[in-house]
């Protein structure tokens, strides 16, 4: 069994990343600028900071933060004008006479029925709609479902990178998939969480009928098992992860669920689940007999790894609870 640990998104937050496009181009740099306003217009402010705030050095609201990309010349550089989105992390835009259909690289949205799905939306909307936007490409030039997968720049003055000021104003989930920007975006992301910018507030999603705390309840993500290499569906109980109620209460969690950063991965919680005051539960890959302080997923397959590796707690409503990156020690 490989030991894993916990990142905290502040420890992360720390780090120095200079990812480029992989096109070797002239080089300039790409202001982020804020969405606060924007985002504020779109849902209440959160009520606490996500995370202890003692160990958190939040960044600068007024300090902008920006990130070096490479474009091509101005000869090669795709161009289009933006007359739609489609939701926090696709838009249309006509390029060369054609309507094509783009998908962000790096991130993701909430569905357009899902909480924050809207104000992602609109914070996309409010960045390029109308816009003349310059399109930088990938490794990989299209999705499975052959939309454009771009970086996605507004020719402003200072120029403006749409991937990374919506990651960093907490509009979108930044993702590992292996593109160049990255470590920039997983660490965008993670000063996002722990200031709780948009999707990242307190009871953004709203208060279930009994939740009148003006605090999000203090459970998290404390442990976590990776299967070993090349285990079989009968091995999976080798591979968990494990949550603490860190509050003086129990806390009914039936109806919460766990997703991965793309949501691609869910666990919902049975109706009657209560984690006791102090008390763990352990959610098991694989299949057994549920017990007292543990969940069985029952999969298949293994559900996390290196690059699946963030797990993301949220309440019956869709509010986030806890957020926890995890690395091999």
């Amino acid at each position: 069994m490989r030991s894993i640990s916990v990142v905290d998104a502040e420890k992360r937050a720390q780090l120095k990343v200079t990812g480029t496009v992989p096109i070797i181009m002239r080089r300039i740099t790409v202001t982020v600028l804020s969405l606060a306003i924007v985002l504020g217009a779109c849902t209440s402010s959160p009520t606490s900071d996500p995370i202890d705030e003692s160990t958190t050095d939040a960044p600068s609201e007024t300090s902008p933060t920006t990130t070096e990309v490479t474009l091509p010349p101005a000869e090669e550089v795709e161009r289009g004008t933006v007359d739609g989105v489609i939701d926090g992390d696709t838009l249309q835009a006509v390029v060369d006479g054609q309507r094509v259909e783009i998908r962000l690289i790096g991130v993701d949205a909430p569905d357009a029925a899902d909480c924050y799905g809207g104000d992602s939306r609109t914070a996309l909307s409010s960045l390029v709609t109308g816009q003349t936007v310059a399109l930088a490409s990938d490794d990989a030039e299209v999705d499975s479902s052959g939309r454009w997968l771009r970086y996605v720049i507004v020719e402003s003055t200072p120029p403006v990178l749409v991937n990374a000021e919506l990651v960093s104003a907490g509009a979108v989930v930044p993702v590992h998939s292996g593109h160049a920007q990255q470590e920039d975006f997983m660490a965008r992301g993670d000063r996002a969480y722990a200031s709780g910018k948009g999707l990242w507030g307190t009871f953004v999603c709203g208060h279930s009928a009994d939740g009148v705390s003006p605090d999000r309840p203090q459970l998290r993500v404390s442990e976590i098992s990776l299967a070993p290499a090349g285990t079989s569906e009968a091995d999976l109980t080798e591979e968990w992860f494990q949550i603490v109620n860190q509050s003086y209460t129990a806390v009914d969690i039936g109806g919460w669920l766990v997703r991965n950063e793309t949501g691609e991965r869910y666990f919902d919680f049975p109706v009657g689940t209560t984690v006791a005051a102090g008390g763990s539960l352990r959610v098991v890959t694989g299949c057994g007999n549920t017990s007292g302080d543990a969940l069985y997923w029952c999969s298949e397959t293994p559900v996390w790894s290196i690059s699946d590796n963030t797990i993301i707690l949220r309440d019956q409503l869709g509010n986030v609870v806890d957020r926890r990156t995890f690395e091999i020690e």
